[in-house]
């Protein structure tokens, strides 16, 4: 199998996808939470919506939740016309758009690191819409409490461990950037969230890039203090991504489906302790770092502008830079004409540009 070089790893492409490590784990900053819930990056659930007809619609999830799949309002939207739906769940990014890659879904979101990576190992994929940020409280740096690295200067040549090719990967690139040091400074060792925890935890490593709920359940048990947090750290935020087969065949069926994504949203922004008590039980939390989390998230969506392909270039010229990724990435590639956004994207949210 061909393989690529990024620094001092060599990988397939496949790998490339799965940044690295194989199968790797989420999170977000933003769209992207973090949980222990799943640790394969293949399909955990599936959802089948009864129906006669031959179309199907194949979505992707992570285990952060998806409200929209709790609700069932794709499902509800589209049955009436005849067409299926079915929900695979994954858990980070990277594997979902492996997924995408191979054609076993159609969409789903994912934050702004995996694409990249994705389009850097040839998969066609075209950004719908989208999601900006949200506080950035809810990804941070942390060490155990009785660790003796006080700053996050201090953790020059130790062990930090993250999931590479995920949302984590631009978060400790640009905190450690903030903090005068390189990703060179420090030892990165690329495990999926479980693994990652568990490293954490028994002392493997030194520090761990960790995200809600468990954040949150940590901060409150005193285990751990937080060295940085992803607050002040500039981010277009998370898109909803297609293959380009798809988004360049299904104008009208995708403009419906972003719509109930929307609807959705606008519902949990207002809604937020229901929200949290549709998820908690998904994500396997109690409702009260449910809501926590969920404030901490931002439910809106933005149509793809100038504007948010040249920050999204921008975090992609980095990471080519830094060679962590192994090809200059062009972002405009992965986008559509401005009449085909025109025709998929809710009236609400082209409004917004």
């Amino acid at each position: 199998m061909k393989k690529v070089q990024i620094g001092n790893y060599g990988i397939s492409r496949r790998d490339l996808l799965y940044a690295v490590y194989g199968l790797v784990s989420f999170t977000t900053l933003v769209s992207c939470g973090q949980n222990n819930a799943s640790t394969s990056s293949s399909n955990v659930s599936t959802t089948n919506v009864k129906s006669t007809s031959n179309k199907v619609v194949r979505i992707g999830y992570q285990v952060s939740g998806d409200l929209t799949h709790e609700k069932g309002a794709i499902e509800k939207r589209l049955n009436p016309q005849g067409i299926n739906v079915t929900w695979s769940q994954f858990v980070s990014g990277p594997p979902l758009l492996e997924a995408l890659n191979v054609g076993s879904i159609d969409l789903g979101p994912t934050g702004e690191t995996p694409p990249i990576f994705a389009q850097a190992a040839g998969t066609n994929l075209i950004y719908l819409v989208n999601t900006p940020p949200g506080t950035g409280e809810g990804s941070a740096i942390v060490v155990l409490k009785d660790s003796p690295i006080q700053t996050l200067a201090d953790i020059k040549g130790k062990k930090i461990a993250y999931s590479r090719g995920t949302a984590q990967t631009y978060f400790v690139v640009k905190a450690l950037e903030k903090a005068g040091l390189k990703l060179s400074d420090v030892e990165s060792v690329n495990l999926p969230i479980a693994d990652g925890r568990a490293a954490f935890l028994n002392k493997t490593v030194d520090a761990f890039v960790e995200g809600d709920p468990n954040l949150i359940k940590l901060q409150r048990e005193g285990s751990i203090r937080i060295l940085r947090n992803a607050q002040g750290i500039n981010t277009p935020g998370s898109y909803y991504l297609a293959s380009r087969n798809f988004a360049t065949n299904n104008a009208d069926l995708l403009k419906a489906i972003l719509e109930e994504y929307y609807q959705v949203g606008q519902w949990a922004n207002k809604n937020r302790r229901a929200a949290a008590e549709i998820l908690a039980p998904k994500v396997k939390t109690d409702v009260d770092t449910m809501e926590l989390a969920l404030t901490r998230r931002k439910f809106d969506m933005r149509p793809i502008t100038e504007e948010v392909i040249n920050a999204q270039q921008k975090i992609a010229d980095l990471l080519y830079q830094l060679k962590v990724v192994p090809k200059q990435v062009n972002i405009k590639e992965a986008t559509l004409t401005a009449q085909e956004y025109a025709a998929i994207t809710p009236d609400a949210v082209r409004n917004r540009a």
